[in-house]
């Protein structure tokens, strides 16, 4: 008698993982999302991306009504139907897909207020005082995308200018306000305290308790910022980060379980490619892992 595979929920970073860092391109990965989604998985992306960039997107990638984490953990969708039991009073109405928003971390303003006091400490440049051409060439993106590249509810996006020791002493400042400081692919970003890695420990929750049923949850990043996310899933699948990756590979000692092949595989390609080699490893090992069936 076959043993029944728990279901598979997948929360993957865009930029520089499931897209292409340079044309923003799901490549191979493409074909997989569709068989993925034709095997009923969930396909949660996990980004710092704005809620406005991801609704093109999703519908892009055949996506369109998949729950979604935008801003480095700072808003969660989720289908209306998870709420519809467990209501939650700062959900929003349910757009055309079913989804429902949930702010779960500080406002912008409240963080452009901190971030303006120390606008004349410290040398940097967030999105707030770019104009949307300034942002185009910081990212490659196309003047309408990067548009909503600003458009943004829970976090800032910024370029560090001072010297690289006093960045310990900005964070300080940020903690000391209740925020944080965590790196992408291309720059720091601002957050409350949240991040992936606490979003995604909250949508799992949600899917257990509405879906009844627990998931094998896989993880994709390439960044700093995603080392959260890969330790809140059970498998992960660390791609090699376009450009420094030294503050990702430094922060990795405060995650010792990511060390582990055996819970967390590390792609040789970056990108796309390296995507569907880890989804590829782990769906030929991931259902025998020794040691899913019991982890709490």
């Amino acid at each position: 008698m076959s043993e029944v595979q728990p279901p598979l929920l997948l929360l993957t970073d865009l930029d520089g993982s499931l897209l292409d860092h340079h044309d923003y391109s799901p490549g191979p990965a493409r074909a997989w999302l569709t068989r993925l989604r034709a095997r009923g998985a969930w396909i949660v992306p996990n980004t710092s991306k704005t809620a406005a960039e991801l609704a093109p997107l999703m519908k892009s990638l055949g996506l369109a009504g998949q729950p979604w984490i935008a801003e480095n953990g700072g808003v969660v969708a989720l289908p209306a139907h998870w709420l519809a039991a467990y209501p939650l009073q700062e959900a929003s109405a349910p757009d055309e897909h079913g989804l429902c928003r949930v702010a779960v971390a500080t406002p912008r303003n409240t963080i452009l207020e901190v971030l303006e006091t120390l606008a004349t400490e410290f040398s940097f440049e967030g999105f707030a005082a770019m104009s949307v051409e300034r942002i185009c060439a910081l990212t490659g993106l196309a003047p309408e995308e990067g548009a909503l590249a600003a458009c943004r509810d829970a976090s800032e996006p910024l370029v560090w200018n001072d010297t690289p020791e006093r960045l310990e002493a900005f964070k300080a400042r940020l903690t000391a306000n209740d925020l944080r400081l965590t790196r992408g692919g291309r720059f720091h970003h601002v957050t409350g305290l949240t991040d992936k890695g606490v979003a995604a420990r909250y949508l799992i929750a949600r899917y257990r308790l509405c879906e009844r049923t627990r998931p094998w949850t896989l993880g994709f990043g390439d960044g700093a910022n995603d080392l959260p996310l890969l330790a809140a899933v059970d498998n992960g699948v660390l791609i090699p980060g376009v450009g420094d990756t030294s503050q990702r590979d430094c922060e990795l000692a405060a995650f010792p379980g990511l060390e582990d092949e055996r819970r967390c595989y590390r792609a040789s390609a970056p990108g796309p490619a390296g995507w569907v080699e880890g989804l590829s490893h782990w769906l030929a090992n991931g259902f025998t892992h020794h040691d899913y069936a019991t982890r709490s």
